[in-house]
């Protein structure tokens, strides 16, 4: 950056002496200048200028020119005049302050901004719109790491815990195989003997009834006294 660190400016002019882009006006109003003039998007690449929104005592908004992304929700800006009203560092120009996107989808509309005094992102929310993309440098920014300055190693966020490796599983030993097993000739089914019948006995005839004779009243039978003798 051309610009010494103890430079008195107002944002707007620094980003553009720094980025070569053609835009005026209060910093809130950069985004709807670019239209048609410079690409905008709502990721951030190196030299790219993040436009905030005017808000609360930010009347005329703000502009930050990016130099680098640390992760995908922090980056590195270079920016003027980021300083209460009446304070000393007032109009001062801040390099490699790393700002923190906050918002749910990560298009880089809610951000916090690291506080040098306290060492560590501002409570308040700040609203922006995009990015205005500087046509000489359209590469999209690469992750670093954080060695730019002090502010940055302390504004780094937490190393992921990495991935256990996987556990190698031991090959278990072969099984000998069994003794094969021989198959028994199957049992013949066993027919049970029909029953004998029983003899039957043979009828006996029946003699037949001598039929009576009649008896004539008055007449002897000799025959009938012979049998009842």
């Amino acid at each position: 950056m051309p610009f010494k660190a103890e430079a008195a400016l107002q944002c707007v002019t620094y980003a553009r002496e720094v980025t070569g882009l053609n835009l005026k006006g209060d910093a809130w109003k950069w985004w709807e200048a670019a239209s048609g003039l410079y690409k905008r998007g709502n990721a951030p690449k190196e030299g790219a200028v993040l436009v905030f929104k005017r808000q609360g005592s930010m009347v005329h908004g703000h502009v930050a020119v990016v130099r680098q992304t640390t992760s995908p929700r922090v980056l590195l800006v270079d920016h003027a005049n980021w300083a209460p009203r009446r304070s000393a560092d007032r109009g001062k120009v801040a390099e490699s302050v790393p700002v923190m996107d906050v918002s749910p989808n990560n298009d880089w509309t809610q951000v916090r901004v690291w506080y040098e005094p306290s060492q560590q992102y501002g409570d308040r929310v700040y609203k922006t719109v995009g990015f205005v993309y500087n046509p000489g440098k359209m590469a999209p920014v690469e992750h670093a790491s954080f060695r730019t300055s002090e502010p940055v190693a302390k504004a780094a966020e937490a190393p992921v815990t990495p991935k256990a490796e996987p556990v190698a599983l031991s090959t278990p030993a072969p099984v000998a195989p069994s003794a094969p097993v021989e198959a028994k000739a199957p049992v013949a089914a066993v027919v049970a003997p029909a029953p004998t019948p029983a003899p039957v006995a043979p009828a006996v005839p029946v003699a037949a009834p001598t039929p009576a004779k009649d008896v004539v009243p008055g007449k002897f039978d000799a025959r009938s006294w012979a049998e009842q003798a």
